[in-house]
């Protein structure tokens, strides 16, 4: 089978959506699959992100400029598929060709209607979500990466159900333990001494990723601890992403913590590993979510996980993450104390789910959607016609 695998911008600087793509590109071709990957080339983006030319040089790019290659491209293919729902506008020139859509999340469509606290979305969002809209109406099959998703989306009315499956994600890199040794040298860059017990956050600096409560929660555990004279169950709190907001450092200066907490960034995989290997336990009380891969990454490499008691994150982390309530960080706090007589077990149950999200069972789920809609795409006439016409 032809698959053609339509991803993103590069400039977009999606790590994600780019991770994603990698997994794809990676498996199929082992699978049976003839492969082509198209992205749309930075043509006319020449100007610095502050720019306000840079968003739209970047959609003429992408929609403009990009188009008639990517027609072209699609004329060869068995299946398109789109792999980030976000390009969902693509359908409309591939249509004469069967296509599937991944579908990360609906969370910006959820804003742009107003249904996402702190997230403002002007009337430019508003027409690009409801574009993206029409496309994945337009898609003959959209995977969903979770279950919360494939519900949001539906509840949405983006789509009917018989348009929608789930294909979970599956991890989209070697993440796996590495020995205390290894992962010690790997890490003795980022300050870090062997005998430091930290908390671990991965994520950006936005609303729905809580990183406030996590912060909150590092503060609660040292002043616990100090109330009653023990010893904390971590001494720092690391955060791979941005540095703290102004906010973050004026609140953890206040508390006396600023200098145990380690914003992180310019990490390599090799490094993230080690950071997983060697922490405590994830803290990742997000509010809102597609599918929340710092979950099974961290549990790959034999991390305890604290998450919030939403979904999808208390489907994905399985029996042996430890689920709590995101808004209060004391209760996050207390959990994460409770919970310390039992991290080894924590891990072994962690290791034992991560194996529900392997990249061969993606990518068998894929090649099942793949045979599904270019079956069904065989018996429409207009699209027997097209292909006639793509081959004269």
């Amino acid at each position: 089978m032809k698959v053609l695998l339509v991803g993103n911008y590069v400039p977009d600087a999606q790590a994600s959506m780019q991770a994603f793509s990698r997994v794809l590109e990676r498996e199929l071709p082992s699978h049976g699959c003839e492969l082509r990957v198209v992205t749309p080339p930075r043509r006319l983006q020449r100007v610095a992100p502050s720019s306000r030319l840079w968003k739209w040089l970047g959609y003429i790019d992408k929609y403009v400029l990009f188009v008639p290659s990517l027609v072209m491209q699609a004329r060869w293919a068995d299946v398109v598929h789109i792999c980030d729902h976000s390009n969902g506008m693509y359908v409309r020139w591939v249509k004469s060709k069967p296509t599937v859509i991944t579908c990360h999340d609906v969370i910006a469509v959820q804003a742009a209607k107003g249904m996402v606290e702190g997230w403002d979305v002007g009337w430019t969002g508003r027409v690009f979500q409801r574009l993206i809209a029409s496309g994945l109406a337009k898609a003959d099959l959209i995977a969903c990466v979770s279950n919360a998703t494939q519900r949001a989306l539906l509840g949405l009315q983006l789509a009917s159900i018989q348009q929608v499956t789930t294909v979970l994600n599956g991890l989209n890199d070697n993440f796996s333990l590495l020995g205390p040794g290894e992962a010690q040298q790997l890490i003795d860059r980022l300050g870090l001494l062997a005998n430091d017990r930290y908390l671990i956050h991965v994520g950006m600096d936005l609303p729905r990723k809580n990183r406030k409560a996590v912060v909150e929660t590092f503060i609660a555990l040292q002043r616990r601890a100090a109330e009653s004279a023990t010893s904390a169950v971590v001494s720092h709190l690391i955060l791979v992403g941005p540095p703290l907001s102004p906010e973050l450092a004026r609140l953890a200066s206040q508390h006396g913590v600023a200098d145990r907490i380690i914003a992180l960034q310019d990490v390599t995989h090799q490094e993230l590993r080690a950071l997983y290997g060697r922490a405590t336990a994830l803290l990742f009380p997000s509010l809102q979510e597609g599918f929340g891969w710092p979950l099974i990454e961290a549990q790959a490499c034999g991390c305890p996980v604290f998450t919030s008691d939403l979904t999808p994150m208390n489907e994905i982390g399985g029996p042996g993450a430890c689920y709590v309530d995101p808004h209060d960080p004391e209760a996050m706090a207390h959990a994460i104390e409770q919970a310390a007589g039992r991290f080894e077990e924590m891990r072994a149950l962690g290791l034992q789910n991560v194996s529900n999200y392997s990249a061969e069972k993606m990518v068998t789920s894929y090649l099942a959607a793949y045979r599904q809609v270019f079956e069904a795409g065989r018996s429409v006439p207009e699209r027997r016609q097209g292909a006639v016409q793509d081959l004269q």
